[in-house]
């Protein structure tokens, strides 16, 4: 009988131990699969990240390099601007030149026309003859 007395708590001990056990290797189990599926969030965030990152460099350097065109188109314009200015300049010089000869010729044309004893009425004005 005292056997049967001390195999009641025996078998309660060896009960809990074997479920315990099972707990334990459900538990172990269920880390094994929240690892694995971790692993699998990382490397689709490292792949998503991946993708993103070349397609910010990408759109960067498009951007990048419109923006260098639009600064040499700048710069060309800028160019055209300095040559145009050059170009009017040398017009405004010729036509200063231009200006400066009539008003010489239109002098020298006022002072023969005052001259101009080839016209009877300017001679006979010139010699107080009316």
């Amino acid at each position: 009988m005292l056997g049967l007395l001390l195999a009641g708590p025996v078998a309660v001990i060896i009960a809990l131990m074997l479920i315990n056990h099972a707990s334990a290797r459900n538990l172990a189990a269920m880390h094994e699969q929240a690892r694995k599926d971790t692993q699998t969030i990382v490397q689709q965030l490292r792949s998503d990240m991946s993708s993103a990152l070349e397609t910010y460099r990408s759109d960067t350097l498009d951007i990048v390099k419109e923006l260098g065109k639009n600064q040499m188109a700048t710069a060309q314009f800028y160019k055209d601007n300095v040559e145009l200015v050059k170009n009017y300049q040398r017009m405004a010089n010729d036509l200063s030149d231009l200006i400066v000869s009539n008003v010489s010729v239109l002098q020298r044309l006022a002072g023969l026309i005052e001259n101009n004893m080839q016209c009877p009425a300017v001679r006979e004005t010139a010699h107080g003859k009316k």
